[in-house]
Parts: C-alpha cells; structure tokens; sequence
C-alpha cells in the first residue's frame, strides 16, 4: 500500500472511487453481448489453464506458452468464488482503479498536485483501460506492477532503507511473471537510477534486482518441476517477436506464422491459434516437432535473420509502426473494437479521453522535463521508452500499447501544470510554447497515413464473434455474422470455411458445402479442410462412402493431416470395411503427434473392433503425458467395460468424471455401469 499524506487522501479516494464507478457501470453495460462469458484465443487459454490448477494441477503443466501468473489468478478466483468470469473482472475493476490512484501519487510527487489529479483522472476515464479491465487478460495486472515499480523507485531514492526497493523489484518480478518483455522496462529503469543518484543507485539497482532475479529464478524452478527442464523464458516472447518483423508482418495486428495448409482452422473457435499455427510451421520448416525452448530458438533466429536480410524493409516497418503508435486509432485485436463499441457498449460510446488528448501532452510533458531538467522524472521517461520499444518490437495493437499511457499521462500532467501556471502569469510565449506542440500533435494524430484505420483482420475478428456465438449454441446467430464477416472481406477465406461448418450443424449440407467450396476457392490451402469438413457433413448424414470420397480427398492433398485419416477410418468402420479402417487409424495415430483428441478418438474405434488391449495401451500413453485428460480415463473405462470388468471400469469413468464434471455422455456411461453392477 503506498504512503498517502492527509492531503492527498481526498484525491485518491476520489479518482478510485470514479475510476471503479465507470469500470463496473462498463461490466454491467456489456453483461448481454457475446463476449460476455465465453473467453477467445488468449482469454480462452488463460480460463483452460485456470480451470486445470482448480482440477488440481497446481503447476500448470497443461503448457509453458505463456508466463503463469494470469492463470494462478484467475484460478484463485475461481477457487474462491466458482467458475465465473464475474469475480475476476470486478477484481480487475478495482485493481484498474488503484492503478489510477496511485498514478495520482506519482505525477503530485513528481510535478504537483494539479499534474497528479490529471494524470489519476485522465486513467480513470482513458477509454481502452476502461475497456481493457473488463478483458480476461494480464493487461491489468501488468499495468499495475510497471506503475508500481516506479511509485517504489522514486520512494527508494527520495528516503533510505532497503523497503522501497526490494518493493520496486518484487513489482518487476510479479510483472515478469506476467508479461516477460518488462526486463526491457526494468533495464530502462536501472539506467534511470543510476543516472539521478550514481551512489544510491547502484544499491538500488542491487535491490531491485537480487529481487527480480529471484523472480526468474522461480519461474524456472516451477518449469523445471513441471516440465523437467529450467527455462525462465516461454516461446510466446519469440513468436510474438517474429510475428511483428517477419517479412509478410504490417505492424498493425498479429497474424499467425504462415503454414502450408491453414491449420488454425482446426483448432476450437475459442482456442489459441497462434500456438498451434507457430508450432505447425515450425514443424513444415524443421521436418520434426519442437519443444518450447527450440521453438524460441527457432523463432528468435529466424526474425533475425529476416530483419538482417531485408533491413531497409524492416526500417520502413518500423516507420509504420512508430506512426501507428503514435496515432489516436486504437487498433483491434481478437474482437474489432470500434464496432464492438458502437453495438455493445453504451459507456464506451461516452465522450472520454483517448490517446489523441494524452500523446501531445505526454509529448510535450516529456521535452518540457527534459528541457527543465526535472531529474526524478527520468524514471517515468524510462518507463515511456521502454514500454514504446517493446510496442514497436511486437505490433502496435491496443493491449501491447496501452502500459505506455499511464507514463504519458505523468508527463502530460507536468504539460499541464505548466500550460496553467503560463495562464495564470499571462505570459503568452510560454502558453504558445506549450499550446502550439499539443495541437500540432493532436492533429498529427488524427491523420490517417499507411492505411492505420484498414484493419487487415477486420473479417477475421468479425468471425471471432461468431465462434463465441457457436459455442454458446446459438448457431443461427452465427451464421448471421459469419456472413457480416463474408461482405467485410470477400477475400479472406476463414469466414466461409466457419460459415459452412456452421450451415453443416445445422443440417443445411448443400449451403454448407458451397461456402466449404467457396473458401477452397479464396485460397486453395483450404482445400483438404474444406474436404474434410464436407465429408463429416456427409458422414452424419449417414452417407459414409460419399464421406469416404471427400476424407480420401483430404489426405491425400495433405497426407500430413491425422484428424483426416481418423475420419476415414471411422467411415470405412461403419462400412463395415475392418482392414482399411484399421491401417486409416493406424495412420492417424503415428500423424497425431501431441493431438490426443485423435489418439483416444481412434483408440474407442479399435475398442469397438475388439482391439482393447492396444486401446488401452494408447490411453495409458497419453495418462503418461496429461495425467487431468478426461478422455483417456474414459477410453479406459470403455475398454474395461468391454472386457467385463465392470468394478475397474467403474473407477476410470469416475476419474473421467472428475477430470470433465460436465459430460453428460461419460455420466450417463457411468450411471449405466453402477447400475449393472446393482442388478448382479
């Protein structure tokens, strides 16, 4: 808890309580829409991995993707107050408006009081943190600790004790765990001490980081027990870094690295694409599969080497993003926020501030400090430059953008408070000096230079809303905005390819299959899913030797695809067809790699052809390898059935049961076997 005087007790409370006003009036206002709920890619695996520590897998060995912190959270808010996105979000509400507060501290102490009540109030009503506290993501918690670690930075060098700063390195620590590029922030920082206070410093620095350090430390401790090596570093980081330099890379959105076959089209809706896509082309390039630490390697030194191949390419991307992230235009990520705003949120649609007021100011707050040489304030340029640098090394969209504007809020705080005392002494120079730079910027950030308004992914993040709206069941709904989806781009295929998934849920098969076609057409990679898709359709239609036509289709355009052959094999089994079915399983399982989902799929195929033995040697591998898999719990319990051991098949289904407490299918299975067993 920072040190608040009597003085400033009345402004903090009140930027609080403002800032969690509008931030819970902002949850109630979008409680209706369709991302009210159901997470999508990155809020997706951050509620998988939570859900699984619940389960009790307390280390989270579900996957080192991503640094761990966000999921411990959210499972604690679960664990507390149930599976609900509710509690975490309200949580997030007041962590955000904390943030604001203590922003107020910062920019009173540094610049005064009037600098500090703009900078806690401009946060508390910034349009994107609003918007961000109500996103399952680590944003929130990020933002919190980079502040944080300047708050304890400036108390640490203003007064002695080793306190403050073994704080400001347990704020970085928490932040790493978090969002691991704030070493680059932490390293700004250290430069800022030692330049303020050169003997002071170095112990600050020490205590800063022997604290962050213990931090990576720990991280790598907790992969080692979880995953048998130490690293401290997930390949998010590097993938994250090829994505936003690579050479097809435009700065302004994320888009997955480019495989032969689009294979994120396979993934759950809600999933996380970007980890299977990253892994797939990888693996396309390599000729073999790639642990997490070869895939950061890989990723690092194939940017690299991109950039130093083509690096007058590279600096012209820079230039983009450089103008992108100084642009007023918050650019989308996952959902398409301006459309988002204008359906869903009547808050959002309020006059607030957004980055067209806080840049110029922060602008000018920063050279005026310089110009002024306002030493204590270098730790909050720091933090201005090294949250830029990480934007501009990823891509420039919202969330990476939005931990640089509580340090542009500081500064433009000083703006301000100089702006206002040029006023009150009638002295017109340096209300120009002030005044002039802020329009100028301004309008400079309005501009619309490099396409920075043409969202690239615009139908991409249309269809996202329409996965959420498959997956909450509402399948007429989402064909309705798949087809927005559609007129937004006619080009990208993804939209048709959903769009005729979802026509085949809903037995509509010849409208199923021509958007199916139509996306092979947009873009000929799409060709085996789309055959593949237009035989499951076939298949429930019952119609499995045309199925088997199009699944033969499928791997034979890619014999790579093991969800292709699983689907053949299934076809030729309920033709009656043992042997073809049996080599087309056999296939699928040794093209599976990590994808259980097939593995146990093809597994209670064999089971049903009499191979018990083999299946439940197939779902004691993978037990192996996911200990908290419900499905090989209940491949086992189908196999054990089969065999007549009723007690044993009992006790797998119950452990299944435990690992998916909302399967109907493996409780129904279960209540039928307790039942037999009664009756004997």
């Amino acid at each position: 808890m920072p040190d608040i005087s009597k003085r400033d007790r009345g402004l903090f409370l009140a930027i609080f309580i403002l800032a969690l006003v509008f931030r819970i009036a902002y949850l109630v206002d979008v409680k209706d829409s369709p991302y009210a709920g159901q997470p999508l890619l990155d809020s997706y695996w951050y509620d998988d991995k939570a859900q699984a520590v619940v389960d009790g897998d307390l280390l989270s060995r579900a996957g080192p993707f991503r640094v761990p912190l966000y999921t411990y959270f959210l499972a604690v808010c679960y664990l507390v107050f149930g599976h609900s996105f509710v509690a975490p979000l309200v949580i997030q509400a007041a962590i955000g408006a904390f943030t604001c507060s203590v922003l107020y501290l910062i920019a009173a102490r540094l610049f005064g009081r009037l600098a500090g009540a703009y900078a806690g109030f401009g946060f508390a009503l910034y349009r994107t943190a609003i918007y961000s506290d109500g996103e399952i993501l680590p944003t929130t918690l990020f933002i919190l600790f980079t502040v944080s670690a300047v708050y304890f930075g400036l108390s640490a060098l203003e007064r002695p004790g080793a306190r403050d700063g073994l704080l400001a390195g347990l704020a970085l620590g928490l932040a790493f765990l978090t969002r691991p590029e704030v070493l680059v922030f932490a390293a700004g920082l250290a430069v800022a001490v030692l330049a303020i206070k050169r003997k002071r410093g170095f112990r600050l620095v020490g205590l800063m980081g022997i604290v962050l350090l213990g931090t990576v430390m720990l991280l790598g401790v907790r992969n080692y027990m979880a995953f048998g090596r130490f690293a401290s570093f997930s390949p998010q980081g590097a993938v994250n870094f090829y994505m936003g330099n690579a050479g097809y890379a435009e700065g302004k959105s994320p888009v997955a690295p480019p495989t032969r076959f689009p294979y994120v089209v396979t993934a759950d809706p809600g999933e996380d694409n970007i980890d299977l896509a990253s892994r797939q082309a990888a693996f396309e390039a390599t000729g073999r599969r790639l642990d997490d630490r070869e895939l950061s390697r890989y990723y690092t030194r194939k940017t690299l080497a991109e950039i130093t191949g083509a690096f007058p390419r590279w600096l012209g991307l820079m230039a983009r993003k450089t103008y992108y992230f100084l642009n007023a235009y918050e650019l989308s990520d996952i959902k398409l926020i301006p459309r988002f705003i204008a359906r869903y949120s009547r808050v959002l649609r309020l006059p607030l501030v957004d980055f067209a007021v806080v840049m110029p100011l922060g602008l000018v707050g920063l050279g005026l400090a310089v110009a002024m040489r306002r030493q204590a304030a270098w730790l909050v340029i720091a933090g201005l430059v090294a949250t830029t640098l990480t934007t501009l090394a990823f891509f420039v969209v919202w969330r990476f953008r939005l931990p640089a504007v509580p340090f542009l809020l500081v500064l433009g705080g000083f703006a301000v408070d100089q702006g206002v005392a040029a006023l009150r002494a009638r002295d017109a120079r340096r209300v120009l000096a002030v005044a002039v730079p802020v329009v100028a910027l301004g309008v400079f950030s309005l501009t619309r230079f490099w396409g920075v308004r043409a969202e690239r992914a615009a139908a991409t993040y249309i269809a996202n809303e329409g996965a959420l709206l498959a997956l909450a069941g509402k399948p007429e709904e989402a064909a309705r905005v798949y087809q927005e989806a559609v007129e937004a781009d006619p080009t990208d295929p993804r939209p048709y390819y959903y769009l005729g998934k979802t026509y085949e849920s809903l037995g509509r098969v010849s409208e199923s299959k021509e958007m199916l076609e139509r996306a092979a057409a947009v873009n000929p990679a799409y060709r085996p899913f789309s055959d593949l898709s237009i035989g499951i359709g076939l298949a429930k239609q019952g119609a499995y030797d045309q199925a088997a036509g199009y699944f033969r289709r499928a791997v034979t355009a890619d014999p790579t695809m093991a969800v292709g052959h699983y689907n053949l094999g299934l076809a030729m089994f309920k033709l009656g067809r043992f042997a073809e079915a049996r080599e087309a399983l056999d296939e699928a399982v040794s093209r599976a790699g990590g994808n259980s989902d097939v593995v146990v799929s093809a597994a209670q195929i064999l089971i049903d052809m009499g191979e018990t033995d083999r299946a439940m040697a197939m779902a004691g591998a993978i037990l192996q390898r996911e200990p908290r898999n419900g499905q090989a719990y209940y491949t086992l319990g189908l196999a054990l059935e089969s065999q007549g051991k009723i007690p044993q098949a009992i006790e797998q289904l119950e452990r299944a049961l435990q690992c998916m407490p909302s399967s109907q299918e493996v409780r129904q299975t279960l209540l039928e076997l307790k039942t037999r067993q009664l009756k004997r």
